[in-house]
């Protein structure tokens, strides 16, 4: 059997009483709410905060490659102190060694200092930091609060409206069904009642299938010879406060949250909002909706973005390939001159930028947390309807051209 599919615009369309014009939510409380929105936008404070993380990442990177570098120094220079015995017996290089010895210390003394002084500007530069998250992160709970007290004030009429005794909801619809051909027409609509009612109860955000019918009248109907019944029909509803009403005010409203899957070619350590969720190549993470600074650090490199999270998602940082590190002891040993050249006047790379991806579309939950995942666990979970983004990878074809623009294929 097939029916008439009834639409939200038709309930409101046939609608005869005060509730011909009923919604989940009225112009009024839709304007209050984009004046929050704007109040609290926090788009500008948040690319500046995460260009600034990013840098600080970079920063405590080449302040590690210091420590190190002291490090592989002071085992150079037992060596040197070692070996300092048999030069002078041998009378030979002398000069040349005690040369080799004051370098190492007096690098040692500057790389020391530098470490120093550097970890204290780096100490100093993520307090700001972290006090400008701060200031996001309040401006994100105010508006929180903001968002909730409307969702409240939204309820509040609701349930004021929809408790009255006079509530009533009507609801016209044209439709049509199969019948057997030996049917009657009132016998094909005895047997379709039950469908038109639950199909009624299920488009209506007011309705559920507890919903009280006050009256259901067949208006007009007609058979075909095939057995094609075309109908019209006027009931009635005590229409009322549901958990559909809920679901759509939260999802309006940006009170639910969603599963952002984070993967990279590396294991990189990700930041959401300054705050570390995880190392690995792959992890889930859950997160509120709207506006927030991703981050992917690995190594020297950085790959960040502050994207608008309206549901599930997968976001993918491509990192160029980087050698794994090496102990610098085991390093063709340089001159002292050069060692100092590399670390003292090293100039600081750039952050190489990311690239722009359309938005992607998406779903619920709440609670920051993260997990990692295998990849079959992420298959299970990744969301039909959402997107993948790929930062800093260029296409190598057109067939991959299209699957990261999510250009529809020509066929």
């Amino acid at each position: 059997m097939r029916y008439g599919s009834i639409s939200l615009a038709l309930l409101c369309l046939y609608a005869s009483n005060s509730f011909a014009a009923l919604e989940v939510i009225t112009s009024s409380e839709k304007q209050t709410l984009n004046k929050i929105e704007d109040q609290y936008d926090i788009d500008t404070l948040l690319i500046t905060v995460n260009d600034k993380f990013s840098q600080l990442n970079k920063k405590a990177y080449d302040i590690e490659n210091i420590k190190k570098t002291i490090v592989a120094e002071q085992n150079r220079y037992n060596e040197l102190i070692t070996e300092l015995p048999k030069v002078i017996r041998a009378k030979t290089a002398l000069a040349d060694t005690y040369k080799k010895i004051e370098d190492s210390v007096n690098l040692v003394d500057e790389l020391t200092l530098k470490a120093e002084q550097d970890s204290k500007l780096l100490e100093t530069e993520k307090v700001e930091i972290l006090s400008e998250y701060e200031v996001i992160n309040n401006k994100r709970t105010t508006k929180s609060q903001q968002l909730f007290k409307l969702k409240t004030d939204i309820t509040n009429r609701l349930i004021a409206d929809l408790s009255k005794s006079t509530s009533t909801l009507p609801v016209n619809i044209n439709g049509s069904t199969e019948c057997s051909k030996y049917q009657t027409i009132a016998d094909c609509l005895k047997e379709s009642k039950s469908s038109i009612l639950s199909n009624t109860r299920n488009e209506s955000p007011f309705l559920n299938d507890k919903s009280v019918l006050l009256s259901y009248e067949v208006l007009d109907a007609n058979m075909n010879m095939k057995g094609d019944l075309h109908y019209k029909v006027a009931m009635k509803f005590k229409p009322s406060y549901n958990n559909k009403i809920d679901t759509i005010l939260n999802e309006k409203l940006g009170l639910v949250s969603a599963m952002v899957t984070l993967i990279s070619n590396v294991p990189a350590d990700w930041y959401v909002n300054g705050t570390k969720v995880g190392t690995g190549k792959k992890l889930f993470h859950e997160i509120p909706l709207g506006k927030h600074g991703i981050l992917a650090s690995y190594q020297n490199q950085d790959k960040s973005s502050v994207e608008n999270i309206e549901g599930n998602g997968v976001f993918n940082y491509k990192f160029n390939e980087v050698a794994s590190t090496q102990k610098v002891s085991n390093k063709p040993k340089m001159d002292t001159s050069e060692v100092k050249n590399v670390i003292l006047k090293q100039a600081p790379k750039q952050v190489q930028p990311s690239v722009q991806q359309t938005k992607a579309k998406y779903t619920l939950f709440s609670d920051q947390t993260s997990i990692k995942l295998s990849d079959d666990d992420a298959k299970k979970n990744s969301s039909d309807n959402s997107y993948e983004y790929f930062m800093g990878v260029a296409p190598a074809n057109k067939k991959q051209n299209i699957e990261f623009t999510n250009e529809p294929v020509n066929k």
